[in-house]
């Protein structure tokens, strides 16, 4: 795999995370921090 290749299958990974926290976030400081880093990195 390419570079550009492995950015954008590591950004669609990222995204379905972020969406699947979303669904089922407990509001736990965890939560919030892992939610924070994801909005970062992407």
């Amino acid at each position: 795999m390419e570079d550009k290749e492995l950015i954008t299958n590591a950004t669609q990974l990222l995204s379905e995370l972020n969406k699947s926290l979303q669904s089922c976030k407990q509001g736990r400081a965890d939560d919030i921090r892992l939610q924070e880093l994801l909005n970062t990195t992407l």
